[in-house]
């Protein structure tokens, strides 16, 4: 198990709205589920048995504190306890029969809020930060950006929710977009990062499969545009030698496919950069993201509230494919079978 870590009774703690559960409650929970990915909101999901039958009587759970819009503090460890979320409730899904009756309570991180409505509206002599940061506070969210240099003179929202929108706009640059309580960050991948944990096959991993794959999208991506004001083509290649991160791999997937097979090139004329340096920080965007996919993989293990996407994670007693790995999504979920996690992860190669 990771260091420090002394996994022995999984616990849970759910707050709604600031307040502890009633012990009626707590004891009547069959499940509760955290689920997370990159670039998407953050869920979580509830069950509660809200009758059963006792002396001759059914006996009720008070549901009335679970309404939509109710924060949610979903709290999850072995032993100790770590904060996994804190969400807002977004749907209640009774279910009746004749010996027991269910409530699902789902919700989700208050990126979702980004999720309601769409707009029309334009972006003047504005940077990506700058319009992520001004969005945050439409919702009465904070923001902690990274400066994303480019000042683009004219971008349009056209008929997108906001979540649509910044969504669009983090993946022309590979950037993530996540909601930590308040706060909206919007930032760089941190594959570079040193592991926050080490996890051993067949002693902290029970299943783990990894698929090492061609990249079809060529060892070179040329991003070609036009410069209206100077009326001259804008061109920028990122290709070997353009990696944000090696993360300790001996081969990388793109150098691997180029080697067995032949050199290739991908050319982006759709992205329409503002100027040469746009085009280079798009080019290295894109052969990245093809780069960071080389090898994928998933997990399952016992329950680890430490194990979360966006952070670093080294496995070893895999041979070869021992190594560090980037967390793509987590699942995590305590129930009758006790607490288990689900993982997906990614490398740059071998």
């Amino acid at each position: 198990m990771p260091e420090n870590i002394v996994s022995t009774v999984p616990i849970f703690k759910i707050k709604v709205d600031g307040n502890d559960l009633s012990a009626d409650a707590m004891a009547s929970i069959e499940s509760v589920v955290f689920e997370e990915e990159l670039n998407t909101a953050s869920m979580f999901v509830l069950k509660l048995a809200t009758s059963d039958f006792e002396k001759g009587a059914w006996k009720y759970i008070d549901l009335e504190y679970f309404r939509l819009g109710s924060e949610v503090k979903l709290y999850m460890g072995m032993d100790d306890l770590v904060l996994m979320i804190v969400g807002e409730i977004t749907s209640l899904k009774p279910s009746f029969n004749e010996s027991l009756s269910i409530i699902e309570i789902r919700g989700y991180d208050r990126l979702h809020r980004l999720r309601f409505g769409r707009k029309r509206r334009t972006f003047m002599d504005v940077k990506d930060s700058g319009i992520v940061s001004r969005i945050a506070g439409d919702w009465g969210l904070s923001a902690k950006v990274e400066d994303t240099g480019t000042v683009h003179p004219y971008m349009y929202q056209n008929n997108q929710s906001d979540l649509e929108f910044i969504l669009q706009r983090a993946k022309r640059i590979r950037y993530e977009v996540f909601v930590d309580d308040r706060t909206l960050h919007f930032r760089s991948p941190k594959e570079g990062d040193p592991a926050s944990i080490t996890l051993e096959y067949r002693v902290d991993i029970d299943d783990f499969s990894i698929e090492l794959s061609a990249r079809h999208e060529g060892d070179e991506v040329v991003v070609q545009g036009w410069d209206i004001m100077k009326k001259k083509q804008i061109s920028a290649t990122a290709k070997e030698g353009d990696e944000i991160s090696t993360m300790n791999a001996e081969e990388n997937g793109i150098g691997m496919t180029k080697s067995a097979f032949s050199s290739s090139s991908s050319y982006i004329a759709d992205e329409h950069p503002v100027d040469t340096s746009d085009a280079e920080k798009l080019a290295v965007a894109r052969y990245n993201a093809h780069l960071v996919e080389s090898v994928t993989g998933e997990g399952k293990c016992g329950g680890i509230p430490e194990l979360r996407a966006g952070n670093t994670i080294e496995v070893t007693g895999i041979d070869r494919f021992s190594g560090t790995y980037y967390v793509t999504s987590t699942y995590h979920t305590i129930g009758f079978s006790g607490y288990n996690t689900s993982f997906k992860v990614r490398r740059v190669g071998v």
